[in-house]
């Protein structure tokens, strides 16, 4: 059976799909939206989950959200930010 995580598939993201990045993390649209606007943070580094996010990572991904919020803000007048962690228990 086909491995759906390897290749990872964030690390061929397409560049047409990338939003902003930085040192740390990226944000893109997702390729399976639910909402016009959907996006994904994603940090650079692999990890199993959000509790492995070093200070560093966090405060990257934070920058992020804010800049994705300041841009569709310009363009949505009610716009609803939904933020969501995946992670394994």
């Amino acid at each position: 059976m086909r491995d759906p995580n390897n290749p990872c598939l964030f690390c061929n993201i397409n560049s047409k799909d990338l939003i902003f990045d930085n040192e740390f993390a990226f944000a893109s649209f997702d390729s399976y939206p639910v909402s016009k606007y959907h996006s994904l943070i994603v940090p650079k580094r692999h990890i199993l989950d959000y509790f492995e996010l070093t200070n560093d990572e966090l405060l990257a991904c934070n920058d992020l959200i804010k800049k994705i919020k300041k841009k569709f803000k310009k363009k949505i007048k009610q716009l609803t930010v939904l933020i969501l962690v995946q992670t394994q228990v």
